[in-house]
């Protein structure tokens, strides 16, 4: 009895985590290899850089900077949206940051690669 348990346990145990690995490796996008946000109140700027894989063709981005309130509510304060042709691009923008307020940057892109388009989103807080 105590061997089958065993068994069962270790086989579970090995299942877990071989599962999990799998999981792990999946790639997040098809299109895009990474999405870099930033916000920096020494020069009032936000920005996001975005690297699709090989074969990117097109790049449409929108940033929306937000401010987050003492209540803890956020309010858009900015945004700014473009579009690039090629495989890696720094889409920006510029507001006024106060230093010591926390601020989130929401980047939406569509990116292009061999002809087929997808929409990914990532969003960054920081407290400037």
């Amino acid at each position: 009895m105590k061997k089958k348990l065993y068994a069962f346990l270790i086989t579970f145990l090995a299942l877990t985590l071989f599962a999990a690995s799998a999981f792990a490796a999946e790639a997040r996008w098809r299109n895009v290899a990474s999405i870099s946000p930033s916000i920096y109140a020494s020069d009032n700027s936000y920005s996001s850089v975005i690297t699709g894989l090989s074969g990117t063709t097109k790049i449409d981005c929108t940033l929306v900077l937000y401010e987050k309130s003492w209540l803890g509510t956020y309010s858009e304060v900015a945004r700014s949206s473009s579009t690039y042709y090629g495989q890696m691009h720094e889409f920006s923008g510029t507001t006024s940051i106060k230093s010591g307020t926390t601020y989130k940057l929401v980047t939406t892109a569509t990116v292009t690669r061999n002809g087929s388009a997808e929409t990914v989103s990532n969003t960054f807080e920081k407290k400037c």
